[in-house]
């Protein structure tokens, strides 16, 4: 991609990511995703229904008054941006590929992590780590994760992640809230380095899909190459226990990324090609805030 054109992408995702932020998420990323303790803000007059267990004492005897202390939740944090970059994300059969699907999402969030003043970091990975780029905050940090994520390409084998974990294991990367951001070809499993970064990370996978990996069309023979390793095969589709195959290997495939996740207690959102994602990821911030106990928006 020509940095013209690479720029002007960046421009136009980041205006439509930021006005999501704004009119939808940023409340949502918010609640969801809470800081983890309360600071002091200030001390105001005691109303009726306020817990007297803030009230401040030393300044109620002053004023001959009751205030109370109004807290404030810690904001900042370190959120992760894992964006797998294997070639196997470089698959779509509708109108993106599940590489783009994941970038958009991925724009949203950095945007949302700026606005809720977060410390956003993000890492380009296959099997191993290849980029890493060290939290900070504020948009102009984050418009550069943006054009990071458009100049990469999915290439390369995915089928191993030890040095994955390893690196979101290591003492240089600080505890986050960690966004995976893959697909169902991620080979995540009951490893002792995928267990450890769920319990050292608040580990959130985001994973994508397409509607051709989930069932084959009846459209007779056709030739398909495997993304990451390049082999070449004709099948006939007009197999109907071909295509029954093909939907049970998909579904135990999918089933076998959902038991790692929560296994380990890690949250999940599915995206797929063939939709918008922000119904999916309004969703998902919903259902979030309520499990932890805090339905405001």
């Amino acid at each position: 991609m020509e940095v013209t054109d690479l720029m002007a992408r960046a421009q136009r995702l980041e205006i439509r990511s930021r006005y999501l932020v704004r009119s939808r998420y940023a409340g949502l990323y918010r609640a969801a995703f809470r800081g983890q303790g309360v600071e002091f803000a200030e001390v105001r007059e005691y109303s009726e229904g306020d817990d007297v267990r803030l009230i401040d004492w030393n300044v109620s005897a002053r004023s001959q008054s009751l205030y109370v202390k109004r807290m404030e939740e810690e904001r900042e944090r370190s959120v992760m941006l894992a964006l797998d970059t294997s070639a196997s994300l470089d698959f779509g059969s509708v109108s993106r590929t599940k590489f783009n699907l994941l970038v958009e999402v991925a724009a949203l969030l950095a945007l949302a992590g700026s606005y809720a003043r977060d410390r956003v970091s993000l890492a380009l990975l296959r099997d191993r780590v290849y980029q890493y780029i060290a939290p900070a905050k504020g948009p102009n940090h984050a418009a550069r994760l943006v054009r990071e994520m458009l100049a990469s390409r999915p290439e390369g084998r995915g089928d191993s992640a030890d040095q994955v974990w390893s690196f979101l294991n290591s003492a240089g990367v600080p505890r986050s809230l960690v966004f995976l951001m893959t697909d169902f070809h991620c080979p995540l499993s009951a490893g002792a380095g995928f267990a450890s970064a769920c319990r050292k990370h608040e580990m959130v996978a985001v994973l994508a899909s397409d509607p051709r990996e989930w069932s084959l069309p009846d459209v007779g023979r056709i030739r398909m190459r495997d993304a990451e390793t390049g082999l070449l095969r004709t099948i006939d589709t007009h197999d109907r226990e071909l295509r029954r195959s093909y939907e049970q290997n998909a579904r135990e495939r999918r089933e076998t990324v959902l038991v790692a996740l929560r296994g380990f207690g890690a949250d999940w959102v599915e995206v797929s090609t063939d939709g918008e994602f922000e119904p999916a990821l309004r969703r998902f911030f919903e259902a979030r805030t309520i499990r932890r106990g805090d339905r405001r928006p």
